[in-house]
């Protein structure tokens, strides 16, 4: 088995836009996550298109980076080894651009421009709905215990992800639950191919 390269180089790619933040002013400095390319509705309404990729790799403040890059090594490294280096791609980069793309929506519909969005959990999540289609496929077509266990369980971490999601401040809820939902549609689709 491979090692999960693209994994470590997106992790790389987050630690060095995260560095540039602290250079250019702080992680939790508001503007200047705006001026690398945070998302905002407004934004995106005059065009800048770029940060529904640039907010991906932006994060306010270490936890939030810290519990991020844990996700993706774990996560990252399964699903890259699991479905190859392509499929990891393209699971990682639709959950997170799609989640923006999504969101950008669901602020309109509400009436919101200006809240800042930064942060790869969207993108992490996606990962975690392909494990699901993941697990959910082996449980289909082995009929075995141990899948439906492994199923069950992604469940319940998933619901308790939402649910500390739910009582922490300034976390996008919808935007995770829109990532899960992509991973797990382009996981169930991608390992149809490989079938």
């Amino acid at each position: 088995m491979s090692k999960p390269y693209l994994t470590y180089l997106t992790i790389l790619v987050n630690l060095i836009v995260f560095q540039q933040e602290n250079q250019w002013g702080g992680s939790e400095n508001l503007q200047t996550l705006h001026t690398l390319g945070a998302l905002t509705t407004e934004d995106i309404l005059k065009g800048e298109w770029w940060r529904l990729i640039t907010a991906n790799f932006l994060h306010y403040g270490w936890f939030h980076l810290g519990a991020n890059m844990l996700g993706l090594y774990y996560m990252g490294s399964i699903i890259e080894s699991y479905l190859g280096k392509i499929r990891y791609l393209i699971i990682y980069f639709s959950s997170g651009c799609l989640s923006m793309i999504l969101i950008v929506f669901y602020f309109l519909k509400i009436g919101e421009s200006q809240t800042l969005l930064v942060g790869a959990s969207a993108a992490i999540m996606g990962l975690i709905g392909a494990m699901g289609a993941i697990f959910l496929q082996d449980w289909r077509q082995e009929k075995s215990v141990l899948a439906r266990q492994r199923f069950m369980l992604l469940l319940v971490v998933v619901g308790i992800q939402f649910l500390i999601d739910y009582h922490t401040p300034h976390v996008s809820l919808i935007s995770h639950i829109f990532g899960l939902i992509i991973g797990f549609i382009s996981g169930l689709m991608l390992i149809r191919e490989t079938a």
